[in-house]
């Protein structure tokens, strides 16, 4: 709960705020009073809203946030930096879903999750654009939902250095370097 608070706090501090482009919500019946008896039991419907998706898009963009809103690959929202940065993140050629098991680990996130070459990409191309709506799309992703990635290396001993709000990401690791490598989670870097 506190993670999505203070993600709004962020997007509204950031000004633009960002774009609800996908609400897959029915409504009951037509509008006019008439539920859905017959088609869809209470329970049904309960589970449909929960299971309902919405998308954020970043303001001038089609690629940055769950999802996109573009009309193919080629087509880019009015921030054309930042955009094709977020455009080549989403694809990622290595990817693990939400609920996923790949490389003897679980995405138990709500949200997919990369392999740490992509997202390293992502954090070199945002820079690289140096525009406002690189550093806030940036910002958001690297520093404030604080996601993870994996890589293939040696086994993490310890945190060696925090960082972040409450010190809880970890940005230098301490490794076994007589150990067999393997996949692991790591924290993103900072923006």
């Amino acid at each position: 709960m506190l993670r999505i608070i203070i993600v709004v706090f962020c997007l509204v501090q950031f000004g633009n705020g960002w774009v609800f482009t996908d609400i897959r919500i029915p409504a009951r019946g037509d509008g006019y009073g008439e539920d859905l008896e017959g088609d869809m039991t209470p329970e049904e419907y309960d589970e449909m809203l929960r299971q309902a998706r919405f998308s954020l898009i970043f303001p001038g963009t089609k690629w940055c946030g769950p999802g996109n809103s573009a009309d193919g690959f080629e087509d880019l929202g009015s921030e054309r930096e930042t955009d094709s940065c977020c455009r080549e993140h989403d694809h990622c050629p290595d990817s693990m879903e939400a609920g996923e098991k790949k490389h003897n680990l679980t995405n138990t996130a709500y949200y997919t999750r990369l392999h740490c070459d992509c997202d390293e990409r992502f954090l070199r191309c945002l820079h690289s654009a140096n525009t406002t709506s690189a550093g806030q799309v940036g910002s958001v992703y690297f520093n404030v939902i604080g996601t993870k990635c994996y890589r293939y290396d040696y086994p993490i001993v310890r945190c060696a250095k925090k960082s972040g709000w409450l010190r809880r990401k970890c940005i230098k690791y301490e490794f076994n370097e007589n150990g067999q490598k393997l996949y692991q989670w790591f924290d993103v870097p900072n923006y």
